[in-house]
């Protein structure tokens, strides 16, 4: 079923707790992408091991005086025109660039998030999305989550 998906270009976000195969599932679902296709990956540490022959690897620099964070590598890979938009892991702000990115016609983007049940990855999918810094509303959040109830407080 899930590789039917991905040739259907749906976005994905897969959860897990830690060392519970959120990588190993990744690049195995990312491996079901067409060989045509521009791929950009976006990682603090290189761990997807695609074998596509389109694809762009960014790595965050952290900590450095030529520091490049996930949230600015998402923003150049949306103008780098892929076919596909893989961040490794969201685990900060660069989720609310993730999510813009998928919502505003990047389909079959994947990444992965740390979380112990699907309720709880959209719960710290919205804690990410507010660590950006940008002042919205949790409701307008929950508009740009596909199948979160808008309900929930």
């Amino acid at each position: 079923m899930l590789p039917r998906e991905i040739r259907a270009r749906v976005n994905l976000l897969m959860s897990g707790g830690s060392s519970s195969g959120k990588t190993t599932l990744l690049n195995g679902l990312a491996s079901c992408i067409a060989g045509d296709e521009r791929i950009v990956t976006i990682e603090e540490a290189a761990e997807l091991r695609l074998q596509q022959d389109h694809i762009c690897r960014l790595e965050s620099l952290p900590g450095s005086e030529r520091a490049v964070s996930l949230r600015q590598l998402v923003r150049h890979a949306v103008r780098m025109r892929p076919d596909r938009l893989i961040v490794g892991e969201v685990r900060g702000g660069e989720a609310l660039d993730m999510l813009q990115a998928m919502n505003t016609g990047h389909e079959g983007a994947m990444t992965t998030i740390h979380a112990n049940s699907p309720r709880d990855a959209l719960a710290r999918l919205e804690t990410l999305v507010l660590m950006a810094g940008i002042e919205l509303p949790v409701r307008a959040i929950r508009q740009q989550i596909p199948g979160r109830d808008r309900r929930q407080g």
